[in-house]
């Protein structure tokens, strides 16, 4: 019997979950981050990591069974020879057919089962895919230095802004500034300079669960910070709405741990949606996006055939 693989990598982590072919999960795996303009050789180190987890576990129940295709969802496989090169490697390494995609296009298929549509990410970056009539956009993405309006960074970010605002107007540490200083593990608001300019983009997002704790239990200016959020967001898909010269009723899915988890971000984000756009409807469905490689498979296999 033989089986696929989907992997999804991003800023964080990387997962890899193998599905029979008749879409049943078989294993699934983690490992580190597997976005590829970070790092490209620990990302593509993690990728294969979470890969031969998968195909080991399998190995051990079920060791007639093999896999046939691999299907690569990564953030930053869109630069340079990064698409080429990972291909290669996870085909060399595991003699067996890879695609490789941007990780956000897996997700959308994942969500809307191959179908046109669009997707709104908000995990540890932030961005948009669109299909729709042919036509395929995106809309964000452009990395925490130019980007990721509305992501678990540009949460965590804002929230050491504040830390600096109140410093600068000599205000009393308010709880968010207090909660941020105690995961520091520092104890003058000064040293923020130092530990935030040591911590990768990850380490910065894991700052964003704090803003959200504080938010439910009415943290004014945490709230303020996941509307902030949820309003870039819906600005963001609005962009890819009109990028994509969509005229007729659309399905949004939403995922990533920010709109599918923070429901602050996730409420304020559809409320100024629906206002900006009248004719969606909002998809909510924690799938993984390596759920993609199903409605993949299925697409090329009957191009094969």
């Amino acid at each position: 019997m033989d089986y696929i693989i989907g992997v999804d990598g991003g800023a964080t982590k990387t997962e890899a979950v193998a599905y029979d072919l008749c879409d049943n999960e078989l294993a699934r795996a983690y490992a580190g981050f597997g976005n590829l303009f970070l790092d490209f050789d620990k990302a593509a180190q993690n990728v294969v990591n979470a890969i031969k987890q998968c195909i080991d576990s399998i190995k051990l129940s079920e060791s007639e069974k093999s896999c046939v295709y691999i299907y690569l969802g990564l953030a930053g496989i869109d630069i340079g020879n990064n698409k080429e090169e990972i291909q290669n490697l996870v085909k060399e390494e595991f003699a067996c057919d890879a695609l490789g995609y941007h990780d956000s296009y897996l997700a959308h298929v994942a969500i809307h089962k191959g179908s046109d549509g669009i997707i709104a990410i908000s995990g540890t970056g932030s961005v948009g895919y669109g299909i729709f009539k042919g036509r395929c956009a995106k809309t964000g993405g452009w990395g925490h230095i130019i980007g990721d309006e509305g992501s678990g960074y540009d949460i965590a970010v804002s929230a050491f802004k504040r830390i600096a605002y109140e410093a600068d107007c000599q205000l009393a540490p308010s709880e968010l500034t207090k909660n941020i200083i105690s995961k520091m593990n520092i104890k003058d608001v000064n040293e923020i300079v130092k530990q935030t300019y040591t911590y990768s983009k990850a380490e910065i997002a894991s700052f964003a669960p704090i803003v959200a704790r504080l938010a439910n239990q009415s943290d004014i200016n945490s709230i303020n910070i996941l509307k902030t959020a949820g309003q870039h967001l819906a600005a963001m898909t609005a962009r890819l709405y009109n990028k994509l010269k969509i005229d007729e009723h659309i399905n949004i899915g939403i995922s990533g741990s920010i709109l599918l988890k923070t429901d602050i971000v996730k409420e304020e984000f559809i409320k100024c949606l629906k206002n900006d756009l009248k004719n969606i409807s909002i998809i909510h469905e924690n799938i993984s996006a390596a759920k993609g490689a199903c409605y993949l498979h299925r697409k090329i296999t009957k191009i094969k055939n």
